[in-house]
């Protein structure tokens, strides 16, 4: 799940700054009463999380290939 999230998370920020699915903030939320219990993660708290797991910035979204290295994770049945 993580290097499917980083994958699509590296092809969003290597599009142009005016691409429709830039300007979508992930950290948006829709403000209404929030039922009991603990919150819910945002996709940009799991993001945060992952970029932090693996020791990368979003910068390095921007080089394709070093990006696809790094976050391919080894099939561990193989």
């Amino acid at each position: 799940m993580r290097e499917n999230r980083l994958r699509w998370f590296g092809h969003v920020q290597r599009r142009s700054t005016d691409a429709p699915i830039r300007r979508c903030d992930y950290g948006t939320e829709v403000q209404s009463r929030r039922g009991k219990g603990r919150p819910k993660k945002t996709l940009e708290e799991t993001l945060r999380k992952d970029l932090e797991y693996l020791d990368l910035t979003e910068d390095m979204t921007q080089d394709r290939a070093q990006w696809r290295s790094k976050i391919h994770i080894a099939d561990p049945i193989q």
